[in-house]
């Protein structure tokens, strides 16, 4: 306790200097954020209240990009995890014109098409027919309920369509139309009209489904971003550009500046009322405004603020990424943004604006008391809300416990570990997601919290921590190992007070994961993993680092948020895991070489988000693994480490649509047969070793 009282005289002082400098840096305008790049939207919302969003993992470290569902217009989400085994982003959602009677939704991602014909609650591979490459950046679809045309842009590929009755994707546009924006008519079952573009302004049109095209040229000059076709004849389609807002009203043969009182900049979104023919109104967005509503056809505009904000954490077309307007318009005058910020609905024509949080209270981390057997104490982290909870009842009610961390309004804590092998009351360390860390010896009653101070000369702004290792003889080294968003792995020598970088690990990836050996004491071995794919390795205790599997851990695509998992007899047995998002990946020489697990469902090509060895590896030769989209497993593996046998834990699971994002095994596994995992803002614990499972409780409900 001596050394928690002067950690927080250092604290005190080390905060007021940082306060000072965070007072002379930037600021952003809402932090955390809560970034939305993919929407859907029921066609029949008016009566259903339904939509669909994806959200961006990269904000919570360890994250694939996911897709939810709300059914009360935005104000809970459902996690729709079945079969979604995307491990890259997803670009598009789109929602069947017949859903209210099909519950049929498209999802397009960095690999590839998903189809749902159950709302979102199981989905399923939609490629069949695609060529080269399933990187597909736009999905629109045309048409009414049992008869509508889906249109499919693929990065470095082309344009590919699909009717409702086909069985494969026909290509209809090579590559070097370099098309990435679509646009289909809302009266798409008679004029067949479709227009598509390049960013450089190229337009192509198709008036008979997509199956020929007529070269339009550049007839603007300008940069465009969006388009839309104007319900009616589809003559009259409007283009959103770097350059304003340009106008045709004969099908693309030309083009004229609509000169309006919208701000000089780069218009990004543009919709039209589904009632235009007698409404005439157009809604749009600005680089940096959203939104604004004309409601005489496009002449001149009004701004309504959505109250959405320019956050500066990503290009500026990404801000306000998605404007959609509900089909039902004429009943619920509903309108749809989704940014960088959240998603913001209005219900009045587009004049009221109120956000909708996805990630509030978010669970990023669970830590059981190395006692748990007896106390049931367990603390977790989350974003977005409370950021600090305890429950001494096994999950079943929590408290937040905060006290001590600064910014209490905004907390967003990444991790949290228990000390092993701690003299005294359990000793629980934390991280905050802007330069804090935070020591509680009483199961958060109180913390004693530090600045991590910033490192200019590494990267500008706060440490963001996503991940931590703490030396499993912390008593006694006071060592601490952080991965972080931005500055790559930093350890501490005396217990938070002063930090360095570890030099030969490339800060400019995220870091997904970092353990420290069991046998810290003696080999002094570290491993961490960055965003990219890559495995980095210390045995001097930081001096140094090597990276490793170069040559056999192989990854695919741009996204692989790896798990490092060490065997608890890693000092005789070696033994050590990597989940990819192209399986798992085995070294039984402390990561000198590697080979991957062919198992099925554990290797090639699927997408492991976490591993955890049994406690007792040593006698039940145990290991828990998440694979994305199929379920919760349960490895045995032989006694030079192959699997001998798989059983899927996790199948009841998705069909309640829960899939963890963090699972933890009781310190005291073998007695209790204890597992608790947390999807999204729930926690469910399993008291037979995974067989069966219960929600048991949930922080800041």
């Amino acid at each position: 306790m001596q050394n928690l009282i002067i950690r927080r005289i250092i604290g005190i002082y080390m905060l007021v200097m940082l306060t000072v400098i965070i007072n002379g840096t930037h600021a952003y305008a809402h932090n955390p954020h809560d970034p939305v790049y993919a929407m859907g939207v029921s066609p029949n919302f008016a009566n259903d209240r339904t939509l669909f969003v994806s959200t961006d993992g990269e904000i919570t470290g360890w994250r694939y990009p996911e897709v939810l569902r709300s059914t009360d217009g935005g104000t809970t989400w459902t996690l729709l995890p079945w079969g979604m085994d995307n491990r890259s982003s997803i670009f598009a959602i789109r929602v069947s014109p017949g859903y209210n009677v099909d519950r049929t939704v498209f999802v397009a991602t960095g690999n590839g098409v998903y189809k749902s014909s159950t709302r979102g609650d199981f989905w399923e591979p939609f490629n069949t027919g695609l060529i080269a490459s399933k990187y597909a950046t736009k999905l629109e679809i045309g048409g009414l309920q049992n008869n509508y045309t889906l249109f499919l842009a693929i990065e470095n590929d082309g344009v590919y369509r699909r009717t409702h009755l086909q069985t494969e994707w026909t290509k209809v546009l090579d590559r070097s139309a370099g098309v990435n924006i679509i646009a289909t008519s809302s009266n798409f079952a008679q004029d067949k009209t479709v227009v598509v573009a390049n960013s450089n302004g190229t337009i192509k049109i198709s008036t008979d489904g997509g199956i020929s095209w007529v070269d339009k040229g550049n007839p603007t000059g300008a940069i465009i971003y969006d388009i839309a076709i104007a319900p009616g004849s589809a003559r009259e389609i409007f283009l959103a550009t770097d350059d304003g807002i340009f106008v045709s009203n004969n099908l693309g043969n030309s083009f004229t500046a609509k000169l309006s009182n919208l701000p000089a900049e780069a218009v990004n979104n543009i919709v039209f009322s589904p009632n235009y023919q007698t409404d005439r109104t157009v809604f749009c967005t600005t680089f940096t405004k959203a939104i604004y509503k004309s409601t005489n056809n496009g002449n001149s505009w009004v701004f309504h603020d959505s109250t959405a904000h320019i956050t500066g954490q990503t290009v500026a077309a990404k801000e306000f990424s998605e404007l959609q307007v509900s089909k039902t318009f004429a009943t619920d005058q509903a309108l749809f943004l989704s940014t960088f910020d959240g998603v913001f609905i209005a219900t009045n024509g587009g004049n009221v604006w109120s956000q909708k949080q996805t990630r509030e209270n978010l669970i990023t981390g669970l830590a059981l008391s190395p006692n748990f057997v007896n106390d049931q104490t367990i603390m977790a982290t989350t974003y977005f809300g409370g950021g600090f909870y305890t429950s001494t009842d096994k999950g079943a009610t929590w408290l937040a416990k905060a006290a001590g961390w600064p910014n209490q309004a905004v907390l967003s804590p990444f991790d949290i570990d228990f000390v092993k092998n701690h003299t005294g009351p359990p000793l629980a360390i934390a991280t905050d997601n802007k330069s804090f860390l935070g020591f509680s010896d009483d199961f958060g009653e109180n913390w004693d919290t530090l600045p991590i101070p910033l490192l200019p000369d590494i990267g500008e702004g706060d440490i963001y921590p996503t991940v931590i290792a703490l030396s499993p003889i912390f008593d006694t080294d006071q060592e601490i190992y952080i991965g972080t968003r931005t500055h790559g792995v930093l350890q501490t020598l005396d217990g938070g007070i002063n930090w360095h970088r570890a030099v030969d690990v490339p800060h400019v990836e995220k870091i997904t994961s970092i353990v420290t050996s069991p046998n810290y004491a003696n080999d002094k071995t570290v491993f961490a993993a960055n965003k990219s794919g890559e495995v980095w390795r210390t045995q001097n205790g930081g001096g140094s680092w090597t990276r490793i599997g170069i040559d056999s851990i192989v990854t695919q695509g741009k996204l692989s948020y790896m798990w490092i998992a060490i065997s608890p007899q890693f000092a005789t047995d070696h033994l050590l895991l990597i989940g990819t998002n192209n399986g798992i990946y085995r070294s039984a020489n402390g990561g000198n070489s590697w080979k991957p697990f062919l198992h099925k469902h554990v290797g090639p090509a699927t997408v492991i988000q976490q591993i955890e060895f049994s406690p007792t590896f040593a006698q039940d030769r145990t290991v828990f693994a998440t694979v994305r989209g199929k379920g919760l497993y349960r490895l045995i593996l032989g006694t030079t480490g192959w699997i001998m046998s798989a059983q899927n834990l996790g199948t009841s699971l998705l069909k309640k649509n829960i899939q963890f994002t963090e699972f933890h095994l009781s310190p005291n596994f073998s007695e209790d047969a204890t597992i608790l995992g947390a999807s999204r803002r729930n926690i469910y614990i399993s008291t037979d070793g995974g067989l069966n499972w219960i929600p048991i409780g949930s922080p800041g409900s």
